[in-house]
């Protein structure tokens, strides 16, 4: 065998090279690597369906994983490689990277918590007075509306639109990729037909949306206006394509994970009566000191550091993240216990359901294991060996704005309703290999109008 990285680590096998090994991983991807791990020691290699994998797990190799420079081990390229599987490769032709961050820039912050917080009151109300729901299902949809807001333009949210853009974005939810990677191989047999007829649909939808958009009092204050500047030139055809493939990426990035990160939050909160009262006790603190609009306010809503705590801890513990570099030029990779030369073409990876709970300690739901949105030093062997938003230069760029909207959802649900939840614990799925994990389980919750005034 020859993977390409000197020396060899331990390999590991099973009875159908390739195959055999990338079954059981999608059958149940953390308990096979803990499994690995467990036989061979921080450092192995795997073949997964012909993907050479380098795993590592160590303090040191973990640390080496997160400083790779871009140019010589790609994060880009790995992910798009898993997305790939499942997201039109004519939607990344047109996609300008910059854009992603310029839309997060802290300018913007002000404007989008408003706009947040009033697209969330919109879809609260439409639950009505009382009922059942899953709360990942509920929690979703509430994203989806909140995303069409800030990365379309805020009449995307509203009826008749929404709905429709809705059913598109569901077929196209390159979220399948690593939530449900056992679908890839129906994805990909079809030639991508149910994605590329969804994203057809969105671009014969759009204009109408836009002109609506036009037509009204905001215009020139959507993340489409910023887009269509931004593109506008000679050719129009190619500015509208652009337009439209780049607010579908904005709209997939901002549902991959966050929505299963919220409502996550939200069901530890309603399992445990003591957070939720804490938690009350803040949102009403934030309140009494800032007004009755603090969730319009980025100051306001960054003073309430216990959310921030309660957010972080249930990434955490939910986390499951296949974390991959895909190697371009030979490096020299320190895991620990050796320095290994790796070759272009293989991947070097890690999953973070291994290593966020591996101890007594951080098997155990706490917030308190965060001062804010840092990890106590003393409950890790090394900064990188827990990951919620990432490390390094490939941190997750929306972490406060993602914090804000947290604080937005959560805080709106408790004092709109009474929430019962329907399961007594919840369980990360088995199957999931990235992201933050959906439930193994469904986790309805049963809600009533609360006959407070707020």
């Amino acid at each position: 065998m020859n993977p390409g990285i000197m020396p060899l680590p331990p390999v590991a096998t099973e009875e159908l090279p390739h195959v055999g090994a990338g079954l059981r991983f999608l059958d149940a991807p953390t308990d096979y690597l803990l499994e690995l791990r467990a036989r061979h020691g921080d450092t192995f290699f795997v073949d997964l369906f012909g993907f050479p994998l380098l795993f590592s797990f160590s303090p040191r190799g973990l640390q080496s994983l997160y400083a790779l420079p871009e140019e010589e081990a790609s994060f880009g390229l790995a992910t798009f490689d898993m997305i790939g599987f499942k997201t039109p490769a004519e939607v990344f032709a047109d996609v300008d990277p910059a854009i992603f961050r310029e839309a997060l820039a802290p300018s913007r912050l002000p404007a989008q918590v408003a706009l947040i917080d009033a697209v969330v009151q919109m879809e609260l109300e439409r639950w009505g007075d009382a009922g059942e729901t899953d709360i990942f299902d509920a929690i979703r949809t509430l994203e989806q509306r909140v995303g069409f807001a800030l990365w379309i333009a805020p009449v995307a949210a509203e009826e008749p639109w929404w709905p429709e853009l809705k059913r598109h974005f569901d077929v196209l939810d390159q979220a399948t990729a690593f939530v449900a990677p056992q679908q890839t191989l129906a994805t990909i047999a079809s030639g991508k037909a149910a994605e590329r007829a969804a994203l057809a649909s969105i671009a014969e939808l759009l204009p109408r949306i836009l002109a609506a958009h036009d037509a009204g009092p905001a215009r020139g204050a959507a993340t489409v206006d910023m887009l269509r500047a931004r593109f506008a030139g000679a050719d129009a055809a190619l500015a509208e394509r652009r337009v439209l493939h780049n607010a579908i990426n904005l709209n997939q990035g901002f549902l991959s994970n966050l929505y299963a990160a919220i409502a996550w939050m939200s069901a530890e909160v309603l399992l445990r009566p003591e957070v939720r009262a804490r938690l009350q006790d803040e949102i009403a603190a934030t309140r009494a000191a800032h007004g009755e609009a603090f969730r319009s306010s980025p100051e306001a809503l960054g003073t309430m550091g216990y959310a921030a705590q309660v957010l972080m801890e249930s990434v955490r513990v939910a986390q499951r993240s296949l974390t991959l570099r895909k190697v371009l030029r030979p490096v020299g990779f320190d895991a620990g216990d050796g320095l290994y030369t790796v070759q272009p073409g293989v991947y070097i990876a890690t999953m973070l359901s291994v290593t966020n709970t591996q101890t007594p300690e951080l098997a155990r739901f706490d917030p308190a294991h965060y001062n804010g949105r840092e990890l106590r030093p003393e409950l890790v062997p090394g900064r990188e060996t827990v990951s919620t938003f990432g490390h390094g230069r490939h941190a997750c760029p929306a972490q406060r704005f993602s914090l804000h909207m947290a604080r937005i959802v959560v805080s709106r649900l408790l004092e709109r309703f009474e929430l019962s939840p329907c399961f007594a614990a919840m369980q990360p799925s088995r199957k999931q290999m990235g992201g933050v994990s959906r439930p193994e389980d469904t986790a309805r919750v049963a809600y009533r109008l609360r006959n407070a005034a707020h």
